[in-house]
C-alpha cells in the first residue's frame, strides 16, 4: 500500500474516532444535566469533592495502563469537570 493511501486510511480512522468522542461527550453532558436536576429537586449537595477526586484518580490509573500521559488525563478531566459545573447555571 502506498504512503498516501495508508495515510488516508489512518486519517479516516482518526476522523471516525473524533466523531465518537464528541458523541460520547454529548451523552455524558446529557446525563450530567439529569443528575443536576435530580440533586436540585432533592436539595442535595451539588459538588461532591470526594467523588470528583476518586473519579480523577481512577481514570488516571486506567489511562496510565493505556499509555496516556497523566498530565493529559488531568487536563482533560479538569476541563470536563469545569464544563459540567457550568451546566448547573443553565438549569
Amino acid at each position: 500500500m502506498e504512503y498516501s493511501e495508508l495515510l488516508q486510511i489512518y486519517r479516516e480512522q482518526i476522523d471516525t474516532l473524533d466523531k465518537e468522542i464528541i458523541y460520547l461527550f454529548s451523552r455524558r453532558f446529557q446525563i450530567v444535566k439529569q443528575i443536576w436536576i435530580l440533586k436540585k429537586e432533592n436539595n442535595a449537595v451539588i459538588l461532591q469533592k470526594d467523588r470528583w477526586e476518586k473519579l480523577l484518580n481512577e481514570n488516571i490509573e486506567v489511562w496510565k495502563d493505556l499509555m496516556v500521559p497523566e498530565q493529559f488525563i488531568r487536563d482533560i478531566w479538569e476541563k470536563i469537570h469545569k464544563e459540567s459545573l457550568k451546566l448547573e447555571k443553565e438549569i
